[in-house]
Formats: structure tokens, C-alpha cells, sequence
């Protein structure tokens, strides 16, 4: 074979390859657009429904680095979520500080509840890690409510000021779709890495992972501090959108509705935690408008989610895509 025979069958097998991510990001790049356009066509309402499902789309996605992409099952996530919040009212209403101090100190917070968090709780596997995370949250949950004098207790706090730029609905809209696109290509770019790459061969076969000597817990542990910081900022957008914070956003209902994102768009996809967000906030909105048990008809759709698209609707819309263009056996005898 030639020189120029094997660099042409070299460029054929890989063409299948780069057809699709082309496509992927065309399809990215329409959708972007799209919503970028979207102002200009909707009321404020739908915005404001857009706002809050790209807040949350953030936090999926930093819940499926730990689910999707490490096999880590936290029940404590609301904990980073609910952080950012506190993190942004007590500091700017309780004490008169800027804005961008009290969002260093969110983000210090979350590091350092990460570490703590993560250095006890992944000495144990399983449930017992599930278990653990959910303690840490609850404990911090407790606190929120019974240290009314900072948090407010059960009424929560109030007034939490925007920045002057971030005043008008629409000037939201464009600052979360670009936090959540921004979001979106940087774990793109951990997760074609070799980090991120180890923490996929850690979700398979953790025995495995070690055992061809990579730090699983140094690898745990950086993915929790990493999915932790961004946890913290969707919960500081989500502070300072509604200008109000309550303890619930540290109970483990938050957390079951991250993972409920998670797992009806696609854990262990990228595209799929956003999709989830964005279905279940819609549903939420147009559910609960029209029906007075809608909380009901949402666990039904839930439930045929899980049993005909047991991997998410972008996982297992994958799955058929791939077996579609899968080539067929020749049939037998021939």
C-alpha cells in the first residue's frame, strides 16, 4: 500500500467520526441562536421561565459530573445549591457588602465544603456515601432554619439586590444563557481531557482505575469541588433572580429535583441534564396552570420516562440513532 493510499484510508475512518461532532455543533450553534433571538418574540413570563430553567440547567449539569460522568449518587447536592444563595443574601442584605465579595466568599465556601464533604464522605462507597451526603445537607438545612437571626428561619430573606446591569428581565435572559453556554463548552472540554476521561474509567471499574494506579479518591475528590463551585453559582442566579432565598433550597427535595433533570434528559451526556432542566421546568409551569393535581399527572409522565427511556430522552434517543446506522448481518446463507 502507498503512502498516499494509507493517509486516504487514514482520513475515510475518520470521516464518520467527524461528521457527527459536526453536526452536534451545528445543531449547538442553531440552538443558541435560537434562544438568543427569543427575547424579541416572547413575554416577559416565558422568560422568565427560560431564566429559571437555565439556572437549573447549570445545576444539572454540575450534578451529572458527579452522577453521569464519576458514579457518585449525592443526596447532599442541594447543599452547594442552597450555599450560593446564603452565600449572596446574608453577606449583601445582612451586612451592607458588594456584590462580588460576597460572590468570592460563595465560591471559597463551596471549595471548602467540598473538601470537608468529600474528604469524609468518600472514605465510604455506595449508599453509605449517598447516606453521608445527605446528613451534611440536612445538618446545614437545620441551620438555616433555626439561625433565623442571620437566615430569616422559615421566612427566609428578601430584597436581594441584581447588579444594576442585571435589572431588567431581558439583560437576565442574556446573562444566564451565556453562564449556561459558558458552563456547558468548559465541561466539555473537562470531559474530552484526561481528567475527564478517568473519571468515565472510574464510573466503569473503579477496582480497575486503581489499579492501573490512578488516585480515584484525589479524583473524586476534584470533581466534588468542582461540581460543588458550580452548584453554588446556579444557586447564587437563582438568589438574585427571584431576590429571595428560603431554607428550602437545602433540603433533599432540591436535590431529588436536580436528579430528576438528570436522569429524564440523559446522565452521562452533556446535552441531557440541560434538556431535562428545561422539560421539567416547562412541565412544572404548564402542569401546575392548569391542573390542581398536577404533581399527580408529572409522577405519571415521570414513570414513562423511566420505563420506555430508561437512559434519558438524549440517551436513549442515542442508542436508537446508533443502531439505526448501525450495518446490518447478512442474512444467513448468503
Amino acid at each position: 500500500m502507498s503512502k498516499t493510499e494509507a493517509t486516504e484510508g487514514r482520513v475515510m475512518a475518520a470521516a464518520p467520526a467527524a461528521e457527527p461532532a459536526r453536526v452536534r455543533v451545528g445543531w449547538g450553534v442553531g440552538l443558541v441562536a435560537l434562544l438568543a433571538v427569543l427575547p424579541w418574540f416572547v413575554g416577559s413570563y416565558t422568560l422568565a421561565v427560560l431564566i429559571d430553567a437555565f439556572i437549573y440547567a447549570v445545576f444539572a449539569l454540575s450534578y451529572n459530573l458527579l452522577l453521569g460522568y464519576t458514579g457518585i449518587l449525592s443526596l447532599g447536592h442541594a447543599l452547594f445549591f442552597g450555599l450560593g444563595a446564603y452565600a449572596i443574601a446574608i453577606p449583601v442584605v445582612r451586612m451592607g457588602w458588594p456584590l462580588g465579595q460576597a460572590v468570592l466568599l460563595g465560591l471559597g465556601l463551596s471549595v471548602g465544603a467540598a473538601l470537608l464533604l468529600g474528604s469524609l464522605s468518600l472514605r465510604v462507597r455506595g449508599v453509605y456515601f449517598s447516606m453521608v451526603t445527605l446528613a451534611f445537607a440536612e445538618i446545614v438545612h437545620v441551620l438555616a432554619l433555626k439561625l433565623s437571626r442571620f437566615t430569616g428561619g422559615e421566612d427566609g430573606i428578601t430584597r436581594i439586590p441584581a447588579p444594576p446591569w442585571l435589572a431588567d428581565r431581558t439583560s437576565f435572559y442574556y446573562f444566564s444563557l451565556l453562564v449556561l453556554v459558558a458552563v456547558y463548552l468548559g465541561l466539555q472540554r473537562l470531559i474530552s481531557s484526561p481528567f475527564g476521561r478517568t473519571l468515565v474509567a472510574i464510573r466503569e471499574n473503579e477496582a480497575r482505575a486503581a489499579a492501573l494506579g490512578y488516585n480515584v479518591f484525589a479524583h473524586k475528590l476534584v470533581c466534588m469541588v468542582i461540581a460543588g463551585m458550580l452548584a453554588t453559582l446556579a444557586g447564587m442566579g437563582n438568589a438574585m433572580f427571584f431576590s429571595y432565598v428560603s431554607p428550602g433550597l437545602l433540603s433533599v427535595l432540591t436535590t431529588i429535583d436536580v436528579l430528576l433533570m438528570t436522569m429524564v434528559g440523559g446522565a452521562g451526556t452533556l446535552i441531557g441534564p440541560v434538556l431535562g432542566a428545561g422539560v421539567v421546568e416547562v412541565l412544572d409551569t404548564v402542569l401546575s396552570s392548569v391542573f390542581r393535581h398536577w404533581l399527580l399527572i408529572f409522577g405519571l409522565i415521570y414513570i414513562l420516562i423511566v420505563m420506555f427511556l430508561p437512559k434519558g430522552i438524549v440517551g436513549s434517543a442515542a442508542d436508537w440513532w446508533a443502531r439505526r446506522r448501525a450495518p446490518r448481518a447478512p442474512a444467513p446463507g448468503r
